[in-house]
């Protein structure tokens, strides 16, 4: 205690002391491929001094004094070096290391790939002082998609968040939804779609523009702690990061939808389709430095076409069988994502004390056109009781359910084209610097996002058809049924159906973040390896939509034999339904968010005036940060703790529909009037605020040179979507009830315990056993009393509702959450022959929960939506002088993902999936490599089902595709 308050005061008294004796200064690199490596280690024994590199390969080693002295430079999977070095007065002194590894030795090629990712991975992991899962982009060879959601769910504690299309939407980190993590680009936010409900999706940004992708599970002051189960970071590579002059990448690619294999019409018909990235990377030595500017260009272009099939179904609410089914729908879905985008960084090193940095990210990825075709058949609901005049006929079995042709049996045919512009632009530019003892580093970020999205030019159509009996027959396949109609009107003729109303929505939503932080870490005088850091953090993140100009129309004619048929719209569903369905496609009806024959159809023009109001609605959340943390290693045992504050402040504002709302009559003869009485009056503006603090503490302890141990106590929390600090009100009158937002609602607040023992072995090997222990408090529940609404002009509510209860969402229960994460990887490279080119790992998480989760009744693991129990991953993958090969194996275990109550039929669960993504390539030569990877190799479905397993509820059939490209290095 007496040396740490020495080293305290002489930290304060600093300035007044000596400068420290020497310096020692240099990069560290592999040999083979040139990189410089992030977070080798180079040691002086003698004086038990050490220093990591940082990202541009660069060490810095302080008090050294006179003499000569052997330096030991190391990094895993590479031979360790040793060199001597003369100290001589204060002047720096330069010595570096290239490193390398008897498999370069005996390789004719130098394939880089799964091996150097591993090695950054596994050092990153290795040195950092907390819990924390790392994984390098080019660990797993050529992703599917080029984006970096497909590597995440292969770590451990990670399961993707589907959507329809099978894109990785979202993350699931032990345990806690996607919109309880928080997503950043180098430390920070990152402007998104789903950014009012804090879903930041990265599934539309390329992941070539970045190195490694990491996942922090271990909370620190230093870093954000809005995330319940854990930050995903994407960190991007330094232009530095190399001792060539200049490198050139580039892949070229085409993703195919292959013959042979299950594709729907749509996607048949388009099945090949490009995927370019060229990379440019150089330095520079500029203004009397040498090599002191890096500068990247990563340009990037891809087409995603996506063509999936899929069925639902509902059933009687019940867990007994048999069950009638009284609602089938298909659908078939065209999509073709077109994704451009430019990446531009640059780092310059001004001295030898002071590096800058810019990094700007321009994103778009655009849906011009989605086409959707859907067919539904229906009658009654789930609690219908099967009779003499109800639409289900008793005698159903749990394979075939019989319809009478009454009128509420419906069989409707849907065409959509939808559209989706997505805009991102990122810019980060910051600063570090170096006097001595003192490190500081500080950056500005502005992150915007903006889309503009609806029904496309075509619209949304629905016709129907009324009084149609049917026979669903799922004897011969549960998947493709028997279709057979029983009554009715002929399903084959337009003129029995009747278009509903046609809609055409136009929403332009905003997601914008702006941000500056700075840290400043100070290392205790003779103290080597201690330091306390201190930062502050400002940000504004502004979200939701500022246009709305939702438009719908009502049918005047007749019937569906009105419009243009197109019997050319082939439909996977309709085929293997047998049946010849009346087809319209959306676009030949509209364009331009309007119908070509205005005689057939009638605006509701009250709901276009309306929408801009109802439509229109912004939350700003203003967040100031600080943070003091002290962090040392004494010996063999390292330590880091302190504590983060946080002030956030949230505002809001948009339109509610007054107490009194116009009549049909008014809406139809002044639609823009009466829209302006219903809200122009009632325009709500909120705000709330809430202060938290976040202790944590993380020790590590070296029991052996390679077996490290670790324990963790962090706290961190979930912030409530944006989306639920906007103005709300609900009224009901009978109950005398006026349910409301609440724009000071707390965050959930978790306290985690993390242990941890990891084993490192040469070469590159790791063997990995994690326990946590997560408490989650401050659920976020509905209903709540709140108060009474006072009486008076001022009262909030424009005088209206005095007496009335408010009910809002307020912070209540808790819940735990437990789990073990296991992880293996290793080279192979005791095997004889071409045997040791082989490598592989694996890794299971198992999760289990139980807690009130703010309801009275205590639930449990099966019966919390979203909550995913099992996940795990496996991969093997080979190199042999050009040749290289690697399979990827990857399983999220049942779950549920909507709960009604404890044994209820409509629970609705999620089943086992397992995906196979496998490749090949060879490298000609370093600037050519020819790929083949196959994606889903074996058509695995999204599948779901309600109650019990037998009945289906929902089967995603997305299809196989094949990439096959060429790549390489200049």
């Amino acid at each position: 205690m007496n040396r740490l308050l020495r080293s305290l005061l002489a930290a304060a008294l600093l300035p007044a002391l000596p400068a420290f004796a020497g310096t020692l200064t240099g990069t560290i690199s592999n040999a083979a491929t040139r990189n410089l490596l992030e977070g080798a280690r180079v040691e002086v024994p003698r004086l038990g001094l050490s220093a990591l590199t940082d990202a541009t390969g660069r060490y810095v080693l302080t008090d050294i004094p006179d003499g000569t002295h052997e330096l030991v430079a190391s990094y895993l999977g590479l031979d360790p070096a040793r060199g001597t070095v003369t100290v001589s007065g204060a002047a720096a002194t330069t010595r570096s290391f290239d490193l390398t590894a008897a498999i370069y030795r005996l390789d004719t090629f130098t394939v880089t790939g799964e091996r150097e990712g591993n090695a950054a991975a596994l050092t990153a992991q290795r040195n950092a002082p907390n819990v924390k899962n790392v994984v390098a982009l080019d660990a797993y060879g050529n992703l599917p998609n080029m984006n970096a959601s497909e590597l995440a769910v292969l770590l451990p504690g990670v399961a993707g968040n589907l959507s329809d299309e099978g894109n990785i939407v979202g993350f699931t980190i032990r345990g806690m939804g996607p919109g309880s993590n928080t997503i950043t680009v180098d430390g920070a936010l990152l402007g998104s779609q789903g950014g009012d409900s804090r879903q930041t999706r990265i599934h539309t940004i390329t992941g070539s523009m970045f190195e490694s992708l990491e996942v922090t599970k271990g909370h620190t002051p230093d870093k954000e702690a809005g995330s319940l189960g854990g930050t995903v970071n994407l960190k991007s590579r330094s232009p530095l990061g190399m001792k060539e002059q200049r490198r050139i990448t580039y892949n070229f690619s085409a993703r195919i939808a292959p013959p042979g294999t299950q594709q729907v019409p749509l996607r048949e018909q388009h099945r090949t389709h490009p995927l370019l990235n060229v990379a440019w990377q150089e330095v520079f030595s500029v203004l009397g430095g040498e090599r002191n500017l890096g500068m990247a260009l990563n340009l990037f272009y891809s087409e995603q076409a996506v063509g999936f099939f899929s069925t639902s179904r509902d059933f009687q609410n019940t867990t007994t069988a048999p069950a009638y089914l009284w609602d089938f729908r298909t659908q078939d879905n065209y999509n073709n994502r077109k994704q451009s985008s430019l990446n531009l960084k640059f780092d310059y090193r001004l001295s030898e004390s002071t590096k800058l940095s810019l990094n700007y990210i321009f994103n778009d990825a655009f849906e011009r056109f989605r086409l959707r075709y859907y067919f539904r058949a229906f009658t009654g609901n789930q609690n219908t009781v099967p009779g003499p005049a109800s639409g289900v006929i008793p005698g159903y079995t749990d394979r075939v359910t019989q319809v009478r042709p009454i009128a509420a049996s419906t069989v409707s045919l849907q065409s959509q084209m939808s559209n989706f512009f997505h805009r991102q632009r990122h810019l980060d530019l910051g600063a570090e610097h170096r006097f001595g003892p003192l490190e500081l580093d500080y950056n500005g970020v502005v992150s915007l996002d903006g889309i503009s999205s609806g029904s496309g030019d075509g619209g949304d159509l629905t016709i129907q058809a009324t009084g149609v009996g049917w026979i669903l027959d799922r004897t011969r396949s549960d998947l493709y049924p028997r279709f057979i109609q029983a009554g009715g009107p002929d399903l084959a003729n337009a003129a029995s159906y009747r278009p509903a109303t046609y809609l055409f929505n136009d929403n332009k939503p905003i997601h914008e973040i702006r941000e500056l932080r700075g840290n400043a870490r100070l290392r205790l005088a003779g103290l080597n390896a201690t330091f306390v850091k201190a930062g502050l953090r400002w940000r504004e993140e502004t979200a939701g939509t500022r246009v709305n100009k939702n438009r719908r129309f009502t049918f005047t004619g007749t019937s569906a034999a009105q419009l243009p048929l197109d019997p050319s719209i082939a439909v996977f569903g309709d085929r293997q339904l047998g049946q010849n369905l009346p087809r319209i496609s959306a676009h030949a009806v509209a364009r331009n968010r309007t119908p070509l024959d205005t005689a057939l159809w009638r605006e509701d023009l009250y709901f276009y005036e309306s929408s801009r109001y109802t439509g229109a609605r912004l939350a700003t959340e203003t967040v100031t940060a600080g943070y003091l943390m002290a962090q040392g290693r004494f010996g063999a045992t390292g330590l880091l703790a302190g504590v983060r504050t946080e002030a956030t402040e949230d505002e809001s504002w948009g339109w509610v529909r007054g107490r009194v709302g116009s009549t049909a009559a008014q809406q139809a003869a002044d639609p823009a009037g009466a829209a302006r009485r219903d809200y122009e009056a009632n325009r709500r503006e909120l705000s709330g605020s809430y202060t938290k603090s976040f202790p944590s503490a993380h020790l590590t302890h070296d029991f052996l040179p390679n077996l490290k141990g670790r324990v963790s106590w962090s706290t961190s929390f979930g912030r409530p979507p944006l989306s639920n600090l906007m103005p709300s009100e609900t009224v009901n009158e009978q109950a005398q009830t006026l349910t409301i937002s609440n724009p000071s609602l707390r965050p959930r607040m978790a306290t985690s315990w993390d242990a941890s023992l990891e084993y490192y072995f040469e070469p590159v090997g790791n063997v990995a056993v994690s326990w946590f222990d997560k408490r989650i408090t401050d659920y976020f529940v509905s209903g709540i009393l709140s108060g009474t609404v006072p009486s008076g002009p001022d009262n909030g509510y424009n005088g209206e509702y005095a007496g009335f209860s408010l009910l809002t969402t307020q912070n209540l229960g808790s819940a735990r959450v437990r789990g073990w994460e296991l992880s293996y990887q290793q080279q192979f490279t005791f095997l004889p022959g071409w045997l040791r080119g082989l490598g592989g790992g694996a890794n299971f998480t198992y999760l289990d929960t139980r807690g009130n989760f703010g309801g009275s009744a205590e639930r449990k693991s099966g019966e919390v939506p979203g909550f995913v129990p099992f996940t795990g991953n496996a991969n093997l993958h080979w190199r042999h002088g050009g040749f290289s090969a690697r399979v990827v194996w990857n399983r999220t275990g049942e779950y549920l993902n909507a709960f009604t109550a404890a044994g209820s039929g409509r629970n609705q669960y999620t089943n086992r999936r397992t995906i196979v993504n496998a490749g090949v390539a060879y490298q000609l030569r370093p600037a050519v490599t020819l790929s083949l990877d196959v994606g889903n190799l074996f058509n695995a479905p999204q599948s779901f089902y309600r109650g019990i397993a037998d009945q289906i509820s929902a089967v995603r059939i997305p299809g196989v595709t094949v990439t096959a490209g060429v790549s390489g290095r200049f």
